[in-house]
């Protein structure tokens, strides 16, 4: 079952160039969108004041097909549009009817070619539009409302003069199709055929012959089938707010309002579409007539808008804009909206605006490059690692703490750990230690501080060169960085056996030449 909006008094399609009334007839046909879309969300442009939207599985929720009708009438005009609503089986049939006849139509499934009889050949004209929609272009975008910089500017006029060679070469395209419908509507007309009936009923063999391939397809147009499926046409939201500001300001207590007053109708926004925000884009116009851009990747989707704000403001407290702001832009990425599905057998994981804060308020403590998750990086170098931004994972489940385990008694035998592997308590920075060497192999190890392990040698096992990284070495000495954290890497690793029978992992640095215990082996 479809329905079709149609606001009459409006062009079936531009024939030319339209300036002066592409704005009210853009609103026009927003409106008309959304009205639709309250009832379904599958919902067509079939021109301009024309929707088609597809209310198969509705009925549950609004009623029958004459309910639902009046329903869809009601709510455009609530949004100032008066207009006409048929509800029909098919599309072709809900357009013809509604192009033709005023009020509300209902038409019930089977009866589409009875309804389509007895209306003039000319009700056509209202398909015109599907065919020259694809040729058409969509909307422009929303200007800003202050320059930028002259680059900006140059850019404008080059997008202009596109749109506007793009427009020309769709209008001309336009006119072709139109032409060629005219021509349809003569040879009908010549023949004798003044009702979409008598089209219907002339031989398909014949008009095939006569008409082409065209022939046949605007005979079942004439019976009420559809030729095509319906195409939802896809709107792009823009979840956005510009506020231009009497007069400048320059601390964060005055731009904590402006950026409530901005988040507020965009989280309900995002609120009703179910989305949330994936990041956060700010561009404050200074006074130097410079635009000062901020981009914040969120960790997790948030729609909250006091969250949104205090990330703002903690991301603005450590880099703040170089002069006085006198114009606010808030933009927001939209992602589809978290999905949570709690369990009882689960532990409570913190909120994820709590987190997203408080990474916030971590990183603008710590710094950007200490704050976050660490990633293993593609590399052998040992103890490697990088700094990732912190994504919690909501599918994974929180694990449940372990039992304790029960006290052994003291009669039963220990634990067989022959099959237990080997493991390395690593130091996270290694230490430097003293070795004495015999034959190139080490008899002792000193340490430089306490709590490391020392003594003599018992056993040893070694060395195992390793490299990487060599193509780095030049410029981290440029640099002056330690060859331990930057560029490349070079040294001979041992694992010895003390004499107190503590196993542990020392190499040496052939760069440096220095001795460092990487960590104990248990």
């Amino acid at each position: 079952m479809f329905a079709c909006l149609h606001a009459p008094g409006r062009p079936v399609t531009r024939a030319a160039p339209v300036d002066d009334d592409t704005p009210a007839i853009e609103s026009l046909q927003d409106r008309l969108l959304a009205a639709a879309r309250e009832f379904s969300p599958r919902v067509e442009a079939a021109g301009l004041g024309t929707v088609l939207c597809d209310l198969s599985g509705v009925a549950k929720l609004f009623g029958d097909a004459p309910t639902i009708a009046a329903e869809l009438r009601r709510e455009a005009a609530d949004r100032g549009i008066p207009i006409r609503v048929t509800v029909a089986g098919t599309r072709t049939a809900a357009l013809l009817v509604a192009a033709a006849r005023p009020g509300v139509t209902v038409i019930d499934p089977g009866d589409e070619a009875a309804a389509l009889e007895p209306l003039p050949v000319r009700t056509l004209d209202a398909l015109l539009y599907l065919e020259a929609d694809r040729l058409e272009i969509g909307p422009k975008p929303p200007g800003r409302f202050y320059r930028a910089s002259p680059m900006e500017e140059i850019a404008r006029h080059r997008a202009t003069s596109l749109r506007r060679s793009t427009r020309a070469r769709a209008h001309t395209a336009v006119r072709d199709v139109i032409e060629r419908h005219e021509r349809l509507m003569a040879t009908l007309e010549r023949w004798g055929i003044r009702t979409l009936g008598a089209l219907a009923s002339l031989p398909a063999a014949e008009l095939s012959a006569r008409l082409g391939q065209e022939g046949p397809a605007w005979q079942r147009i004439a019976r009420g089938d559809d030729i095509g499926p319906l195409v939802p046409t896809d709107v792009e939201e823009r979840f956005e707010g510009t506020l231009a500001l009497e007069w400048p300001i320059e601390g964060l207590e005055p731009l904590s309002f402006v950026l409530g007053r901005l988040l507020e109708p965009i989280a309900a926004h995002l609120e009703r579409r179910d989305r949330a925000a994936a990041a956060l884009v700010l561009e404050l116009r200074l006074v130097s007539r410079d635009t000062f851009t901020r981009r914040l990747q969120l960790p997790s989707p948030i729609r909250d808008p006091r969250v949104l704000r205090t990330l703002a403001l903690l991301d603005l407290d450590t880099h703040p804009p170089p002069a006085g702001i006198d114009a606010v832009t808030v933009r927001i990425e939209p992602t589809p909206g978290r999905v949570l599905q709690h369990s009882m057998l689960e532990r409570a994981r913190p909120a994820p605006e709590q987190v997203s804060t408080l990474m916030a308020r971590l990183t603008a403590l710590m710094g950007e490059q200490r704050c976050g998750s660490p990633c293993v990086p593609d590399t052998h170098r040992p103890g490697a690692f990088v700094m990732q931004p912190f994504v919690p994972d909501d599918r994974a489940p929180a694990k449940m703490p372990a039992a304790a385990s029960a006290v052994p008694h003291p009669d039963d035998p220990p634990p067989d750990r022959s099959g237990l592997p080997y493991a390395v308590r690593r130091f996270r920075q290694p230490v430097p230690i003293a070795v004495a060497l015999a034959d190139d192999r080490p008899i002792r190890v000193t340490p430089t501080r306490s709590g490391i392990a020392a003594g003599r040698v018992s056993t040893c096992a070694g060395p195992w060169h390793s490299s990487g990284d060599w193509w780095q070495t030049s410029t981290a000495h440029r640099e002056g960085a330690d060859t331990m954290s930057a560029g490349g890497w070079t040294r001979d690793e041992w694992d010895v056996a003390l004499d107190d029978g503590t196993v542990c992992r020392i190499f040496q640095d052939r760069t440096t030449h220095g001795w460092y215990m990487e960590g104990t082996i248990d």
